[in-house]
């Protein structure tokens, strides 16, 4: 099924919309939070099967790796 171009825009729309309303809701601390809650959502999709993702990354593992170091730097920073 080939997605229209409205849709693929509004797809993106709604990531950054998402982003957005995290940054609202959390201020300074939108980084530390967004990044915890992606490592801890990749690593229990990991526990229930997930094996791969559709970041560009595809390792759910080394994904949550990545961001738990981002919250570990911010922490430090």
């Amino acid at each position: 099924m080939q997605t229209s171009r409205g849709r693929t825009y509004e797809g993106l729309a709604f990531t950054f919309c998402k982003a957005a309303t995290v940054c609202l809701l959390c201020g300074r601390y939108a980084l530390p939070v967004a990044a915890g809650a992606a490592a801890v959502l990749y690593v229990v999709a990991w526990r229930h099967g997930q094996r791969t993702t559709r970041c560009f990354a595809r390792h759910p593992l080394a994904i949550a790796a990545f961001w738990l170091t981002v919250v570990l730097a911010w922490s430090y920073g």
